[in-house]
C-alpha cells in the first residue's frame, strides 16, 4: 500500500504533539501537588492549559485542513 505524499509527515507531527500534551501534563501535575500557593505556578499553569488547547485546537483543524488539500490534490475534493 502507498501512502499518499505527507502522509508520513504526520507521524512526526504526532510525536510533537503528543510530547507537548505529556509535557503539559506533566507540568500541571507537578505544580498541582508539589507546588506552593503563588501568582508565579498559577500562571504557569493557565499557560500549560492554554498551550495544549492550543496545540488540540491546531492538530484537530491542522488534520482537516490537510485533509481537503489532499482531497482537491487527487481531485476527489468539492470544487468551490
Amino acid at each position: 500500500m502507498q501512502f499518499p505524499k505527507g502522509q508520513f509527515e504526520w507521524t512526526r507531527r504526532r510525536r510533537v504533539i503528543f510530547a507537548t500534551l505529556a509535557f503539559c501534563a506533566a507540568e500541571i501535575a507537578y505544580l498541582t501537588i508539589w507546588g506552593g500557593d503563588s501568582r508565579l505556578h498559577e500562571t504557569i499553569v493557565i499557560s500549560a492549559f492554554l498551550l495544549a488547547g492550543s496545540v488540540i485546537g491546531s492538530y484537530v483543524f491542522g488534520a482537516i485542513w490537510d485533509d481537503a488539500n489532499a482531497r482537491k490534490y487527487m481531485g476527489r475534493g468539492d470544487e468551490d
